[in-house]
């Protein structure tokens, strides 16, 4: 008996090492927040803060939602600004699309939004120069309002139709709700997007606004999407929205005013000196550290990508016809 306790004994522990041993990554739930699906594989792809660097992610473009969900998936990419290429890559997977938005105030205020095709995001991705992350959340249907992008900028003047002014302490934010919308040749996502500049944490609480929008809101940026089965939307900026003033340009300005004879048909170099900063709510939300640009480094823009899952069979099957009646018993 002491030899088979002794034995067992033996054995407990050898399996409690091995577990104790095993890998702790192992044993957690994957995240899909993860750049490739892990944490070496963010590093590999470039992630922010890892060791990859210029790495990007490439192939199959993943997802962790289950066959059979109704509701809004969310992708985030950050790419390498180069407007011709964006522009060729939407030539390429842009698709017409009905969208209630004033395009034109969308781009005024720095934003780009642009139907694709849904089965095609990883080309699309990979024509726009791949991306060092690749982060995933399910949005599902909910007609409460929740964050889709934040910002906090500082040191920049913030643009809103074509109004430019500080607002010190003030967090922006992209908002959107979204609700499966039957039709008749099936069911579509109905999502609405709108801009939010809030001052305090009492505004920027999303239990106020899980109804109603607290704050300021920018209605000419508003959007109102119907996402097919077929077709994704994406919102990203315009880097080229972002200026910086020369800082000595005003006393040049007043000194060419008194100057005798006619101007120089040169352009004046800018001194290096920063006057002002000034952003639109695109560039702001969605370009992360803009003033990087002006710095002689390639702009790294975010591109959210608004992806529709839709159930196989959005309406239940008829029942099967009765069989009309005799009048005989069996």
């Amino acid at each position: 008996m002491r030899t088979r306790a002794a034995a067992c004994a033996g054995a407990l522990a050898a399996a409690l090492a091995a577990c104790d041993a095993a890998p702790r990554a192992a044993i957690q739930p994957p995240t899909d927040a993860t750049a490739a699906g892990s944490p070496a594989d963010a590093a590999a792809a470039g992630a922010p803060g890892a060791t990859g660097g210029e790495a990007r992610l490439s192939g199959p473009v993943r997802t962790s939602v289950a066959p059979g969900q109704t509701g809004l998936e969310v992708v985030t990419w950050q790419v390498r600004h180069d407007r011709a290429r964006f522009q060729d890559a939407m030539r390429r997977h842009g698709v017409p699309a009905v969208g209630a938005l004033d395009e034109l105030a969308l781009r005024r205020n720095g934003f780009v939004v642009a139907a694709v095709r849904a089965d095609r995001l990883d080309q699309l991705r990979d024509d726009l120069g791949g991306s060092g992350m690749d982060i995933r959340r399910w949005m599902g249907t909910t007609p409460s309002w929740r964050e889709l992008a934040v910002a906090r900028p500082s040191g920049a003047m913030l643009e809103v139709d074509g109004l430019a002014r500080e607002r010190p302490g003030a967090t922006l934010r992209l908002m959107v709700r979204t609700w499966p919308l039957p039709m008749e040749d099936g069911t579509r996502i109905a999502v609405e997007i709108v801009p939010q500049v809030v001052t305090d944490e009492l505004q920027a609480s999303l239990v106020r606004n899980a109804g109603r929008l607290a704050g300021e809101t920018i209605p000419s940026c508003a959007a109102g999407l119907e996402l097919e089965r077929d077709v994704a939307w994406i919102v990203t900026c315009d880097p080229g929205a972002f200026v910086e003033t020369d800082a000595e340009a005003p006393t040049r300005a007043r000194e060419a005013a008194t100057r005798h004879g006619p101007p120089s048909p040169e352009p004046t170099p800018h001194s290096g000196k920063v006057g002002a900063r000034i952003a639109t709510l695109g560039t702001a939300l969605l370009l992360p550290a803009p003033e990087r640009a002006h710095a002689g480094v390639t702009a790294q823009q975010t591109v959210l990508v608004l992806v529709p899952h839709l159930d196989a069979s959005p309406f239940p099957e008829a029942p099967p016809a009765e069989e009309p009646m005799t009048g005989k018993t069996p």
